[in-house]
């Protein structure tokens, strides 16, 4: 256990500065610690009011972490950053929630603002550290469950703050890929805070995989693959991103074409009021079309019919009474995610999906253009490259018929295909 004062402190979280007063590094903010959240005028005014009355407060945990050469906050990063933000004036009190102070000296006051003795007393404010030896920080396993005994045991943390100690790794790759989404809209109407729209990221990941035959929600559907997934150690998560992180990335990349695409068709409502009565039937939309649909090229031959049909058989209001459901629990969630399979695969399912052409048809269609190229019409030699090549592109709904067939040089095919 140490004391170690708000001045002191102040320095030393800022790496530049410890470094030149020989101080170890104090990170407030390590990778496994949940998203700083501020808090509300009453609790950070009723905080400061404990420091300047000299309030014992609870301790900060820290660990070290030899690698860094730090210590890192485990516990009590709200505390010390709420401080720190008011020794720096990045906030005034409020009056209407203080309990001991006279109200109108202390109403509206940032630390500039008060005088010298309370400046001393905010300075000099001791707070209690316990540190966790290096031990903690390299198994990751001892860790969390130190971080569920001193979090779980004050404020309840959400799965995805309790789970962030060991997932890091495959919260890395989420937050990568965020912003694309972020920058779409899709999550507007939905606050970035305490892990929400990576949570419905990590619910879109968990869908566009092949689903079990029985899950009760779509919360146990997204722990059971978790679970599944990446085991129970940090080991195993390391293992798994390993193996699996790459398709991950493509997942979300694809997933976020999807959802562009869905936009400029139209298909996705701007009105704040539809956008959200229709959010979940979107989602499940998104991510099914991830899953069934293999690539891009293939998504946009057949979008513009599955975008009619979604129209037509999803996004209406009587969705809920047309899958003979009473609410939107986990037997409608089923029920409307195999209707929108079911629009999908009756659209995979019709002819003409594929989309290469034979070496018999090739060599006929050659043979009928007398080994001419219609791009550089220049004759295509024995000892040239050559590729079949759809007139009306395939992505564009051309059939893979001999008449929609054209002979090119290999070279002039790629510089086609550029454009």
């Amino acid at each position: 256990m140490e004391y170690i004062s708000l001045s002191i402190i102040n320095l030393r979280t800022n790496k530049e500065n410890a470094l030149a007063t020989n101080q170890i590094y104090l990170n407030k903010s390590p990778e496994f610690q949940r998203c700083y959240e501020a808090w509300d005028d009453k609790l950070r005014t009723r905080f400061i009011e404990s420091i300047i009355l000299n309030r014992a407060t609870n301790p900060i945990w820290t660990v070290l972490n030899e690698d860094n050469d730090s210590e890192e906050i485990l516990d009590g990063m709200h505390r010390i950053t709420t401080a720190l933000s008011f020794l720096n004036n990045e906030f005034s009190t409020n009056k209407n929630y203080l309990l001991s102070l006279d109200p109108e000296k202390y109403n509206k006051k940032t630390f500039n603002d008060l005088d010298s003795d309370d400046k001393a007393k905010i300075r000099n404010y001791n707070f209690i550290f316990n540190k966790l030896d290096s031990s903690y920080r390299k198994d990751l396993n001892k860790l969390k469950d130190m971080y569920e005994i001193l979090n779980r045991s004050s404020k309840t943390l959400n799965d995805y703050e309790f789970n962030k100690v060991i997932l890091n790794p495959f919260y890395d790759i989420i937050s990568k890929h965020k912003e694309l989404f972020i920058k779409s809209n899709f999550f507007s109407k939905i606050k970035d805070a305490r892990g929400n729209i990576d949570t419905e990221l990590i619910e879109m990941i968990v869908l566009s995989f092949q689903l079990p035959n029985c899950w009760s929600s779509i919360n146990s559907l997204k722990e059971e693959w978790i679970k599944n997934s990446f085991g129970e150690t940090s080991e195993e998560v390391i293992s798994y991103i390993k193996n699996n992180g790459e398709n991950l990335e493509n997942k979300l990349l694809y997933m976020s074409k999807i959802i562009s695409i869905f936009y400029q068709r139209n298909l996705f409502s701007r009105d704040t009021k539809t956008f959200k009565k229709f959010f979940l039937p979107y989602k499940f939309i998104v991510s099914r079309c991830c899953y069934l649909i293999k690539g891009y090229p293939l998504f946009n031959r057949i979008s513009d019919n599955i975008i009619e049909n979604f129209r037509k058989e999803i996004l209406v209001d009587e969705i809920q009474s047309n899958l003979n459901c009473n609410s939107r629990n986990a037997i409608f969630q089923k029920k409307l995610i195999e209707k929108i399979d079911g629009i999908i695969e009756n659209e995979l399912n019709t002819d003409g999906i594929k989309r290469t052409y034979d070496k018999k048809t090739i060599l006929e269609k050659l043979c009928e253009q007398k080994n001419m190229c219609p791009e550089c019409n220049l004759i295509i030699k024995d000892c040239d490259d050559y590729e079949g090549d759809h007139i009306m592109p395939w992505t564009a709904g051309g059939p893979t018929i001999p008449s929609n067939l054209q002979i090119l040089h290999k070279r002039c095919h790629e510089l086609k295909s550029a454009f």
